[in-house]
């Protein structure tokens, strides 16, 4: 089905979709049958398939951007000892997509693969996120009275107040939280957006929030670090997308 969301609204061969996928014909005209027979292909009688569906991800990273991810977070952990992460949004959370390890680990932290939690902790993520909504969807979609610091107390903002935070970060796709959290943790946080400009997912670097005489220098090294791994990251995408255009144009010469 990603094959052929891949190829839009071009006539597809059965032969070249076995080729591609390493598929057996026989098996692939199995599944064929099945997609057909409930609605989601047509078939022409030179074995052209057509999509008949839309097939999205709510968060669009495809295995080959996954595989590249993995490995540039594993080596920013292995460079500077250091949890490195991925965070996605979904809803009014923030879900942990995948984080490396370290052993032992500095600090006591739950949030790995799998984790969640809600956006109403305004941490470096929550601001910079939020303050992409602008204050009319803000104001429409959260509750201002709800938000809280990251402190162990969890302390209230007056609603003006949390307000002036997260416009604060208007603008920027960087922000930290240097004297950490409540379990002890700094997190520096980047935004990641896919080619179109819309958020992706975070990619983060957390420590545990030792007193560091070189904040400035921390700062922005781990600054230039992941901005690094992002233009990695889109290169990615961007080589996907070319190989997307060239694959369309052929399908469409096949028909012809």
């Amino acid at each position: 089905m990603e094959y052929l969301m891949a190829a839009g609204d071009a006539p597809v061969k059965q032969v070249d979709i076995a080729r591609d996928l390493g598929i057996s014909p026989a098996t692939l005209n199995r599944i064929m049958k099945v997609l057909f027979d409930r609605g989601y292909v047509f078939r022409t009688s030179q074995r052209f398939v057509v999509a008949n569906f839309r097939f999205t991800k709510n968060v669009p990273m495809s295995e080959d951007y996954l595989e590249a991810l993995d490995a540039i977070m594993e080596e920013i952990t292995d460079r500077h000892g250091v949890y490195t992460e991925a965070i996605v949004v979904t809803g009014q959370d923030l879900y942990w997509h995948s984080r490396t390890d370290l052993d032992p680990p500095p600090v006591p932290i739950r949030a790995k693969a799998g984790f969640r939690r809600p956006l109403y902790e305004l941490d470096a993520m929550s601001r910079l996120y939020l303050a992409r909504l602008g204050r009319e969807q803000l104001e429409y979609q959260f509750n201002l009275a709800t938000f809280h610091d990251n402190s162990p107390a969890l302390r209230p903002y007056a609603p003006d107040a949390a307000r002036a935070l997260i416009e604060a970060t208007t603008g920027k796709d960087f922000d930290y939280d240097f004297e950490g959290n409540r379990v002890g943790l700094r997190r520096f946080a980047l935004v990641v957006d896919d080619l179109d400009g819309n958020f992706l997912h975070f990619l983060t670097i957390a420590e545990a929030a030792k007193p560091a005489a070189d904040r400035e220098m921390r700062i922005a090294g781990y600054r230039r670090e992941l901005e690094g791994a992002r233009a990695r990251l889109t290169a990615v995408m961007e080589k996907e997308q070319r190989e997307a255009e060239i694959l369309r144009p052929a399908n469409n010469a096949g028909l012809a």
